[in-house]
């Protein structure tokens, strides 16, 4: 159970460190942007962490996490004014309108800007019929932007239902944003999920499969070239079913952690068990079946470092052998 109350350390935070947290969080949605960027200082027209969708850039999709730590929930004025700054921007040709606006702000939305937000049509007109009190002297220092015929047609045609709201529960609870609170101040990852093998043999599966067998083959001196062959078996049907549990163990713990920790906390959880295996491994045996089993017991018995040791269950440990054997990191049988 994870007793650390991020929270707080949100909380504490004060603007740029919130701007440099929310940074890693984009850069960890990989699949989803292919680059970010943090302008950071004055001259950033309204834009926070960027994360671009394609290559294109300001060219192409990309959606702004405007990042705001104020002492309270952030006001209307100060909401308004930075949504107006960007679409303001955007009208110079500066950039594309944003597909999504987010305010990340731990400490809240007052209610009035949350009303607007959660009614699109309502913070369209807000933003219209209020722009001389909310952006008009706010937006260029000493220069009153006035709300020109062209410019508000601009505005009125952005999609104001791609403005939403990140608090303090979304960033806590989102699996991306705790790889990254783990990282900094502690505590635990959450769990994988529990996996089913399946019933059917996957073609991707068909290398480590195969190495299985040839170990088989190698302990009875009879050739099992396909896993039917060995139903029936005294040890090798129960043991194939084992072998196959082991190999997805592994596979659902690295598909999880792959997408849920930070850079290099997983690549280390994994290059511990091969080079932890290796010793054993080169040992001589009578048979290659023998060395599999000897592997797999060393494996259970390893006691890695790192933020993943304590999900690294015996199954998982072992059945990254398997994993190992499938991309030819290891073989059963010596060449």
């Amino acid at each position: 159970m994870n007793i650390f109350d991020y929270t707080r350390y949100i909380l504490s935070m004060g603007s740029d460190e919130l701007e440099i947290l929310v940074r890693k969080w984009v850069s960890a949605q990989s699949s989803k942007y292919a680059s970010v960027h943090r302008p950071a200082g004055a001259g950033d027209r309204g834009c926070d962490v960027i994360g671009f969708y394609t290559p294109n850039k300001f060219e192409g999709d990309w959606d702004n996490y405007q990042c705001k730590q104020y002492n309270k929930a952030v006001p209307t004025d100060k909401g308004m004014h930075e949504l107006g700054k960007i679409l303001y921007y955007s009208y110079l040709g500066e950039f594309s309108k944003p597909k999504n606006y987010y305010f990340v702000a731990p400490k809240g939305i007052n209610r009035n800007l949350r009303t607007w937000i959660l009614n699109p049509s309502q913070l369209k007109k807000g933003l219209i019929e209020n722009w001389g009190k909310y952006c008009e002297d706010t937006i260029v220092d000493g220069k009153k932007i006035i709300l020109e015929p062209e410019l508000e047609r601009f505005i009125l045609s952005y999609d104001f239902s791609s403005v939403s709201i990140i608090g303090i529960d979304d960033i806590v609870d989102d699996s991306n944003f705790r790889a990254i609170l783990v990282d900094l101040y502690g505590g635990e990852l959450p769990s994988a999920p529990a996996v089913e093998v399946p019933k059917n043999i996957d073609d991707s599966e068909l290398n480590y499969v195969n190495k299985i067998l040839d170990a088989y083959s190698d302990h009875d001196q009879i050739i099992y070239s396909k896993p039917e062959e060995v139903v029936g078996h005294d040890e090798f049907e129960e043991d194939f079913v084992e072998q196959r549990e082991r190999f997805y163990s592994a596979e659902a713990f690295r598909l999880f952690y792959r997408d849920n920790t930070v850079d290099g906390v997983l690549d280390c959880f994994e290059k511990e068990i091969l080079k932890g295996v290796k010793p054993t491994l080169r040992l001589d045996y009578p048979n290659s079946f023998i060395r599999m089993c000897t592997v797999l017991s060393e494996a259970g018995k390893l006691q890695p470092s790192g933020k993943l040791a304590i999900h690294g269950k015996i199954d998982v440990k072992q059945g990254y052998c398997h994993q190992f054997a499938n991309e030819d990191k290891l073989h059963w049988r010596k060449k």
